[in-house]
């Protein structure tokens, strides 16, 4: 089972590296304020995670919550057939590990997309470090409620929306993470490959580059490899809602993937 969780030590020989893990430690207490506190923080511990290796596999023993400290993941759902179902892509600040709290095993597999960092909380230290500091279950319901809301919103999507406005969408989903996280919201790498785009949004490799082709060509974006840059936003937004002629042009029906 190729699975490899790296702890190493975090080097601080660099001060343009300071200024960074001070800004993304920042964000992050912004995601989950009771990290931020002495005996809550004391309790998760840092683990890298390097690009291509596994935080865990579907079936097995859930033993920890895992909060994104840095980096891209990948969670999805192996298939019969060899073929996986993507169901979502965890950046700074989304929880993982949830189903340690009911005590079930892993229902996913959960692999890194780039050098990534988690904190991890033995479930067996849960108990302790929701009683020094309550906050953390605030934390943990909040992120529950927001995690359901944006499935129930990317279901939505699947079922009542076009190619093009899924695309669409995705793409502004991850300008506002991304400017929520402290980076640019028009200019980023996609760290997943088109096939895991078009397995997250129920579209075929083949539909999702030709989207990407003719957003390109219509001015929206522009894309060299995995860099993208959003140049017209407003009419992305407009794509996403099939609101003007141009989206209504784009909003062919979706193939399933």
């Amino acid at each position: 089972m190729n699975v490899q969780t790296i702890a190493t030590p975090i080097r601080h020989d660099v001060s343009a590296l300071h200024v960074q893990r001070a800004a993304q430690d920042g964000c992050q207490q912004i995601a989950f304020p009771s990290i931020a506190l002495g005996d809550a923080g004391a309790q998760w511990t840092p683990r890298r995670i390097r690009r291509g290796t596994y935080l865990y596999r579907a079936g097995m023993p859930s033993t920890a919550l895992f909060v994104v400290r840095f980096g891209c993941l990948k969670s999805s759902l192996p298939g019969d057939d060899g073929e996986e179902l993507v169901l979502d892509f965890p950046m700074r600040g989304d929880l993982l590990g949830a189903d340690a709290l009911a005590g079930q095993p892993c229902a996913t597999d959960v692999q890194a997309l780039e050098d990534s960092e988690v904190l991890v909380l033995p479930i067996a230290d849960f108990e302790t470090a929701c009683s020094r500091v309550p906050g953390l279950r605030n934390d943990l319901y909040r992120h529950f409620g927001s995690a359901l809301r944006r499935e129930r919103e990317h279901l939505m999507r699947l079922g009542g929306m076009r190619a093009a406005q899924r695309l669409a969408r995705f793409l502004l989903d991850l300008s506002q993470r991304f400017a929520a996280n402290g980076y640019s919201p028009r200019a980023f790498n996609l760290r997943m490959s088109r096939a895991e785009i078009g397995s997250y949004l129920g579209l075929t490799l083949e539909s999702v580059s030709r989207l990407f082709s003719r957003f390109q060509d219509d001015g929206l974006i522009k894309v060299h490899l995995r860099e993208i840059e959003l140049i017209d936003i407003a009419a992305l937004r407009s794509a996403a809602a099939a609101g003007d002629g141009s989206a209504a042009a784009w909003a062919a029906p979706a193939e399933a993937a």
